[in-house]
């Protein structure tokens, strides 16, 4: 074994195994050590691989180069600040997550930590995507004075899309008021979450990786789960109706874009994540299989979230002139 790997085979496999498999059928070492550091990283890959890694870096630069650009423009084209606040927090999420990713493709060891800071990020994002909603009719006076008298369908997903018979409802400022607490509690648990994760992570109890029944990771991932169902379903009810309503603030686009940025950063880093847990990916030194799923779920996000960067600046950029409801009001 070299000198730089650390040994640290699974525990779901007994030791004999692990030994007799590196000895006896010649698998390497690195498949049961733990990932490389960034020191040794470009030592121990090849010319092709970080040619690679150059490129997707290049990618995420070009990502941060868009949205600052994209800032400029909405600073200086939306007049009302809260529209602003909450547009260049939604814009920036996929460069984000770009260059989030971007450090765990140079420095392996930091998966739990790319994860984490992924997933506080997006857990923002969907607060901000119902102000961006909400801020679109002129603020939350406004969106209650528009659908006060109108009957609002809250038969959507991901709660209630099977539920047809759900009556429909009148908007008042107390619903309003469910709607955002529903989705500031997801903004609220998953720092709180991530805080009380990192805490038990420094004394050894908390892995991500770990999926027994035993695992505190995996009971708080499943409880982030619940919230973030009961989190998008007032962004879902809303949207239904802003769809039609906000047509030329390109609210679909932006709707798709979070929806897509949501799937890749859960349901794509799960599905590979399964398959690395289970070795169904091949190990090639100097990655395990863990670390290679991680790897190759790096490779397509930083090209996902670089094309969704380029469609965020389109969706996000838009001159508005409206002062915003508060602001109109006051004037009057």
């Amino acid at each position: 074994m070299e000198p730089s790997e650390e040994f640290n085979p699974d525990p779901r496999l007994p030791k004999q195994l692990v030994f007799f498999l590196m000895h006896n059928h010649s698998v390497p070492p690195s498949c049961f050590s733990l990932p490389p550091t960034a020191a040794q990283l470009p030592y121990l890959i090849d010319f092709v691989q970080l040619c690679i890694m150059g490129i997707l870096t290049i990618l995420s630069i070009i990502s941060l180069i868009v949205y600052l650009e994209e800032a400029l423009y909405i600073i200086k084209k939306i007049q009302c600040p809260m529209k602003k606040k909450t547009s260049l927090w939604n814009s920036a999420a996929p460069m984000v997550v770009s260059i989030i990713t971007c450090f765990g493709l140079w420095i392996p060891r930091s998966a739990m930590f790319v994860e984490i800071g992924i997933g506080t990020y997006f857990a923002l994002c969907f607060y901000f995507t119902l102000m961006v909603i909400i801020e679109g009719y002129g603020g939350k006076d406004a969106i209650v004075r528009r659908f006060e008298s109108t009957d609002i369908h809250i038969n959507t997903g991901p709660c209630c899309c099977c539920c047809p018979c759900l009556p429909r409802i009148k908007l008042t400022k107390k619903k309003m008021n469910i709607f955002i607490l529903g989705v500031f509690q997801m903004a609220f648990l998953k720092p709180l979450f991530t805080f009380i994760g990192l805490i038990l992570w420094s004394d050894g109890i908390y892995n991500t990786e770990e999926v027994s029944s035993t695992s505190i990771a995996l009971w708080m991932n499943v409880t982030l789960g619940v919230c973030t169902m009961l989190a998008l379903w007032p962004i879902g009810i809303l949207f239904r109706e802003a769809r039609v309503h906000l047509a030329e603030y390109n609210m679909g686009t932006k709707f798709a874009i979070f929806q897509l940025l949501l799937v890749l950063t859960t349901l794509q880093s799960s599905i590979f994540s399964i398959l690395g847990n289970s070795g169904v990916l091949p190990c090639v030194p100097p990655y395990a299989y863990k670390s290679r799923s991680h790897l190759m779920n790096y490779h397509l996000l930083i090209i996902e979230t670089f094309l969704l960067a380029i469609l965020a600046r389109n969706a996000y950029r838009k001159k508005d002139e409206e002062a915003g409801y508060t602001m109109k009001a006051q004037a009057v």
